[in-house]
């Protein structure tokens, strides 16, 4: 007995058994979708849905140097995870289904782009699971950290102005502008518990009149000036000295006055009660 049809109907059988797994496989993207920023935010948001068919999707990021790369997973699904690639060297940088954490970040010290997978546990997953997820993409630096300038005004009759504000490792920086009148002498005291809280001082053109950092104070006064002038004072620290995940409150006061009549006051506040964790930008909800 010829032996042929035999193995022509295994063939057929086997082909037609690789094709069926081949349809059942999960559907996966040809090349991984461009995360893009929108205008003036550091924040990005990815909208998807996962199943048994398709348990995972891919999306690259392009991350500058000295940027931060953040990374955010919001599932109703247990199961739902995200590994992050750099594709430069192909090395995984985190899988949270190791790491238990649905939130990750990390600094990036030279540009590249990264794949982020955001996936079902396939040990885990069941024909009929479905995952709803909103994927946060966060790409930012110290500048973007830094809040913008802060304008400080003066009230009626009042000599001195205060702001209160907090320094943090992820933004260890706060510029102040003020526009004193023709005549008048500017003071500038800075009050925190942190040594490592100090200002620098500006004028116009600009030229650094002082930085209390090499003075060892944490006053200073500028004589009056014919014409008037606006000042930037930048209250800073070395980010290194900051305690990661804490803040260094501070009270800045500013005073204007004519020349040797500077009045009381200006020490007399208490920087603000310290906060509890690091400023860094706001996610989207």
């Amino acid at each position: 007995m010829s032996r042929s049809p035999f193995l022509r109907s295994t063939a057929l059988s086997v082909g037609l058994g690789m094709a069926a797994a081949c349809m059942a496989l999960p559907a996966f993207a040809a090349t991984p979708d461009t995360v893009t920023f929108p205008a003036n935010s550091v924040w990005a948001q990815e909208i998807g849905k996962l199943d048994h068919d398709g348990s995972s999707y891919d999306y690259a990021v392009a991350v500058a140097t000295g940027k931060t790369l953040q990374i955010k997973l919001i599932s109703n699904n247990a199961n739902a995870y995200f590994k992050v690639t750099d594709q430069g060297s192909s090395q995984e940088m985190v899988d949270s289904h190791k790491t238990g954490a649905s939130n990750w970040s990390t600094p990036i010290a030279a540009a590249g782009t990264y794949t982020i997978q955001v996936y079902l546990d396939p040990d885990a997953v069941k024909r009929e699971e479905t995952a709803k997820y909103a994927l946060q993409i966060g790409e930012y630096g110290a500048e973007d950290l830094r809040p913008p300038t802060t304008a400080v005004t003066f009230q009626p009759n009042k000599p001195w102005a205060e702001q209160d504000g907090s320094l943090a490792a992820g933004a260890a920086a706060h510029d102040f502008t003020v526009s004193i009148a023709a005549g008048m002498t500017v003071s500038v005291n800075l009050v925190s518990k942190n040594p490592q809280v100090h200002f620098k001082v500006q004028d116009a053109t600009p030229k650094q009149l002082v930085d209390s950092s090499t003075t060892g104070s944490n006053t200073w006064s500028a004589p009056a000036s014919t014409a008037a002038t606006t000042y930037t004072i930048e209250v800073y620290a070395d980010p290194t000295a900051l305690p990661s995940g804490q803040q260094a409150p501070f009270a800045l006061q500013v005073g204007q006055f004519p020349a040797g009549a500077q009045p009381a006051g200006a020490t007399t506040a208490a920087p603000p009660a310290a906060a509890g964790s690091a400023v860094q930008p706001s996610a989207s909800k």
